[in-house]
């Protein structure tokens, strides 16, 4: 597969990915002006890659997500945030996706989405995505409670975490996973590893357009990527916010792969196991028991997962057995006394306050 290029050809779809620098918006003006950036990216990216068909941008990149004004910079599928979107893509002849975080609940009494839109080239909308998973424990959006999958497949951020969600879209027929995200600081070498996971898993190509910089309460690790349906890396970002990267998507080698590869067909295999050694077609039955009770009763797959982790959304609220805190070492108890000391350096510890010397730093 071609790397490096800045064309496409009718055999391929020019994808550029975006490590956008993270707003801080505070008012509905400020995220118009935002806007405007992004579509004067949008043209300038068109100028540069004259290939290029798709561009996406990363979640939070329309409103940013201001800690106590995000309620008041809402919008909608007809606001005019969107309306400089579909502007932008017919004016340079490509598609675009990008964020609204968030888009207004059509109940006054619920929270808003956080929604990925994907902009055709005649700037009109032709994908919509609602997060399925927000982030625990800081995101407010109501879930969204349905993928859709065209050639392309949008999730955001947390969303891709779950297998689950990569294998629904594929079997919608995406060729493509596109996930948008604003991801920090520390989860920087997970992230990149899921979307080169997802890819192979899903003989999908994925690309990441993510944050990059800081707000007013995290720094962003960019990395937008590009990753080929056999996991490897086609392209990515360092960084340094405003960065973009390119890569051509062969439509003619992943359709071979999916068509002809046998060991590593996954979707092929998934769904046919054992046709190598007990006849043709294989079985197609699920052999996972967590997935049958999922489906079958989705309480009691509730009750399995609790029994697991805990009983209450906050770990404060759990019934369950906290975890006894380590006795200190016997370096503690050295340093500080085997009474008094040693049972202060004990309650310092259990409390998450420990000095340097109940951490065992001197």
């Amino acid at each position: 597969m071609p790397v490096g290029s800045i064309s496409s050809s009718p055999d391929t779809v020019g994808v550029a990915v975006v490590n956008y620098r993270v707003p801080i918006c505070e008012t509905r003006e400020d995220v118009m002006e935002n806007c405007k950036k992004i579509a004067a990216t949008v043209q300038g990216l068109k100028r540069g890659y004259p290939g290029l068909d798709l561009v996406i941008f990363p979640e939070y990149s329309t409103q940013g997500f201001h800690p106590t004004l995000w309620s008041q910079l809402t919008t909608t599928l007809d606001g005019p945030e969107v309306e400089v979107f579909k502007q932008a893509c017919k004016d340079n002849g490509v598609y675009g996706i990008f964020s609204l975080t968030g888009e207004k609940h059509p109940d006054p009494a619920k929270n808003p989405y956080n929604t990925l839109i994907m902009i055709t080239d005649q700037g009109e909308i032709n994908h919509v995505y609602r997060k399925i998973f927000p982030w625990v424990p800081k995101e407010p959006w109501t879930a969204g409670h349905e993928t859709s999958g065209l050639v392309v497949g949008g999730c955001i951020c947390y969303d891709m975490n779950m297998p689950e969600i990569g294998r629904d879209l594929t079997f919608k027929g995406a060729e493509l996973l596109v996930r948008i995200q604003g991801y920090m600081y520390p989860a920087k070498e997970q992230q990149i590893n899921v979307a080169k996971i997802r890819a192979w898993e899903n003989n999908a190509y994925v690309a990441v357009a993510n944050m990059a910089g800081r707000d007013l309460v995290y720094s962003y690790f960019g990395h937008s990527n590009i990753i080929s349906f056999d996991g490897t890396t086609l392209a990515e970002c360092g960084t340094s916010p405003d960065e973009a990267t390119y890569s051509e998507l062969s439509l003619s080698a992943i359709r071979n792969a999916r068509r002809n590869w046998t060991a590593e067909n996954h979707i092929y295999n998934l769904m046919h196991r054992g046709y190598t050694s007990e006849g043709p077609g294989g079985h197609a039955a699920c052999p996972f028991d967590f997935y049958k009770t999922w489906t079958a009763a989705p309480e009691k797959a509730k009750a399995l997962s609790e029994a697991l982790t805990r009983d209450a959304d906050s770990p404060g609220d759990a019934t369950c057995i906290d975890i006894a805190p380590m006795p200190p070492s016997r370096l503690i108890q050295n340093s500080l006394g085997k009474a008094a000391n040693g049972k202060a350096a004990n309650g310092l510890a259990a409390n998450g306050h420990a000095n340097g010397h109940a951490n065992g730093v001197h």
